[in-house]
């Protein structure tokens, strides 16, 4: 049974950190999802990818184009690609992992490091969405340190609501998250389908 929360229940509600995570599909679709929703009532939503580029997602030419529309009652929309691509770098595009010779190079982490201060400065503004797609797998394989995110995550003050996805959230951030959900991946059909997976 589904429960919904009255308008009193709502105003106590403090949502502060969003958390999705797992090893199935599913957890860059769900921000777009609250993105979709925050844009349509007005909100302004900063959306940073850190493991791919525009020219090679499905979704980078909806996102320019949502990043431009100027309407009365629709959000602002921004997007920063931070240039970490491991998306179709690998043999027949496949991911280039970070632990594989050569995998985490010094411009890996010039640009997340440049990702992470577009985060802050979204944070510092007072955006309602702050979106860090994929942030929490870049920090945990060494492209940026933990304390560097504590101290970019620490500009978040309310009511902004901050959004991270990867496979998995060190305990500190699984303490301070206010939401947390998982994906499991029972089963898969192959290689990610362009418009659907990726």
């Amino acid at each position: 049974m589904t429960t919904t929360t009255t308008e009193s229940e709502a105003k106590t509600v403090n949502e502060r950190i969003r958390l999705y995570l797992g090893t199935g599909n599913g957890k860059s679709t769900a921000t777009f999802g609250v993105m979709l929703r925050a844009l349509s009532t007005g909100k302004n939503v900063t959306l940073a990818f850190f493991d791919k580029l525009e020219g090679n997602s499905s979704e980078g030419e909806a996102l320019k184009i949502l990043s431009e529309v100027s309407k009365p009652g629709f959000g602002k929309l921004s997007v920063k690609y931070s240039g970490v691509n491991r998306i179709g770098t690998g043999p027949k595009g496949s991911f280039r992992l970070y632990s594989s010779p050569n995998g985490i190079l010094p411009e890996d982490k010039e640009a997340a490091l440049e990702g992470l201060a577009y985060i802050a400065e979204a944070l510092k503004r007072g955006d309602d969405i702050v979106i860090g797609d994929e942030i929490l797998d870049v920090a945990r394989v060494g492209l940026v340190d933990w304390e560097s995110v504590k101290e970019a995550f620490s500009h978040r003050k309310d009511p902004t609501v901050l959004v991270l996805t990867g496979r998995r959230a060190p305990d500190w951030l699984m303490e301070q998250a206010t939401t947390i959900s998982t994906t499991t991946q029972l089963r898969h059909h192959g290689r990610a389908i362009q418009g659907m997976d990726c």
